[in-house]
C-alpha cells in the first residue's frame, strides 16, 4: 500500500508539474502575440503618419504602375503598355508622352504632342534603324533610314508627298528633288563615270543634262517630249 501510494504521489506530482508548463507556454504565447501585434502596429505606423521613406532599395519590384508626385499632385506616371511590349510614361493629365516598345524585330521610341498624337518615331530593326518626322496632321514630314541597299532622307509636303531625298546610290551619293505632284524635276549624283546634274520639266522629262561621260564632260538639251535638240561636244 505505501508503494502504491508513494507511486500515486509521484504521478500527482507529475500531473502538477506538466500543467504548470501548459500554463507558462500559454502565458508566453500571450507575449508573443502582443509583441507580434506591436511590431506590426510600429512597422505600419510610418505609412499611417504619412511618413515617406526617402530611399527604397529592392533587387525586384513588381507593379503596373509607377506615379511621380509634386506637392501631392501626379505631374507623370510610368505604365505597361496596352499591348503588353513595353513602357508607356504619360503626363498628368493622362495623355501618352512616350512610348518605350520592344518586339521581334527590336526596339522603339515613340513621341506624342500635348493632343497625345504621335509625331516622332526611333525604330530599330535587324538591318539598321529609321526615324520619322510627322506634321500636326499626323502626315510624315522627313524620315533618315538606314537600309541594305543605302541610306536616306526624306523630306516630304503636306499631302505626305516626297520633295526632296539625299541618299547613297549604287556609284555615290545623288539628290532628287520632286514637285507637289511627285514628279522629280531635278537630280544630282555621283555615277560610274563621275557627276551628273539633271533637270527636267513638269512632266519629269529631262530637258538638260550635264554629266561626264568615258570621254569626258557632257551637256544635252531636249524639248518637252524628250527629243534631243542639241549637245557639245
Amino acid at each position: 500500500m505505501t508503494e502504491r501510494g508513494s507511486q500515486l504521489n509521484e504521478n500527482r506530482q507529475g500531473d502538477f508539474i506538466i500543467l504548470q508548463q501548459i500554463a507558462a507556454l500559454r502565458r508566453e504565447n500571450r507575449f508573443l502575440k502582443v509583441g507580434l501585434i506591436l511590431c506590426l502596429a510600429l512597422s505600419a505606423l510610418p505609412y499611417l503618419t504619412g511618413f515617406q521613406p526617402e530611399t527604397i532599395s529592392a533587387k525586384r519590384v513588381v507593379t503596373e504602375k509607377v506615379e511621380f508626385v509634386s506637392d501631392g499632385e501626379t505631374v507623370a506616371s510610368i505604365v505597361t503598355h496596352p499591348n503588353k511590349i513595353g513602357l508607356v510614361i504619360k503626363g498628368k493629365d493622362d495623355k501618352t508622352w512616350v512610348a518605350l516598345c520592344g518586339g521581334l524585330l527590336g526596339g522603339s521610341v515613340s513621341v506624342f504632342n500635348g493632343d497625345g498624337e504621335n509625331l516622332v518615331n526611333l525604330i530599330a530593326f535587324p538591318f539598321g534603324g529609321a526615324v520619322s518626322v510627322k506634321n500636326k496632321d499626323g502626315k510624315p514630314a522627313a524620315s533618315i533610314n538606314a537600309l541594305p541597299d543605302g541610306n536616306s532622307i526624306t523630306v516630304y509636303n503636306k499631302d505626305a508627298k516626297s520633295i526632296v531625298r539625299v541618299g547613297e546610290g549604287i556609284w555615290g551619293g545623288a539628290m532628287e528633288v520632286y514637285n507637289n505632284d511627285g514628279k522629280r524635276i531635278a537630280l544630282m549624283g555621283a555615277y560610274l563615270t563621275g557627276g551628273l546634274m539633271g533637270v527636267s520639266n513638269k512632266d519629269s522629262i529631262t530637258a538638260v543634262a550635264i554629266g561626264v561621260g568615258k570621254k569626258g564632260g557632257k551637256i544635252e538639251v531636249c524639248d518637252n517630249d524628250g527629243e534631243l535638240v542639241w549637245s557639245a561636244p
